[in-house]
């Protein structure tokens, strides 16, 4: 693929997200327009969306920085925490689901562990015979 061809990919990925975050915000307003029994311009869902997006493409950059910094080439939970250590609420749920998360990836690799274990022994018992 060609710069050229690059270009108009990246061009068309970034418009199918911005699509599809107007899409989403659209979604949302109307639920608040009927929560608050308001009405929403499409100006201000534009001007939110692009927002949004800008705001996106900010994070995206800090993420890879904060990867780069830290000598990886992977972003993880850890990056994410830092983008949003000053939302003490987000910051708490992320930390949670992210100790749920390691908590259900032990109890898989203990379990899978065992039955290896088990399963060994098995063959062991077999060839035993």
């Amino acid at each position: 693929m060609n710069e050229d061809q690059m270009d108009i990919s990246n061009t068309e990925n970034v418009q199918s997200c911005k699509a599809a975050l107007y899409y989403s915000i659209k979604q949302i307003s109307k639920e608040v327009e009927e929560e608050m029994d308001v009405t929403i311009s499409p100006q201000v869902l534009a001007t939110v969306s692009e927002s949004l997006h800008r705001q996106i493409e900010c994070y995206a950059l800090d993420l890879e920085n904060f990867a780069k910094h830290a000598k990886r080439t992977n972003v993880n939970v850890d990056d994410v925490k830092l983008i949003i250590r000053r939302n003490d609420t987000l910051f708490r749920h992320l930390s949670e689901m992210a100790a749920d998360q390691t908590a259900t990836n032990k109890r898989g690799s203990k379990k899978s562990t065992s039955k290896n274990k088990r399963n060994t022994r098995e063959q062991d018992d077999d060839d035993g015979d």
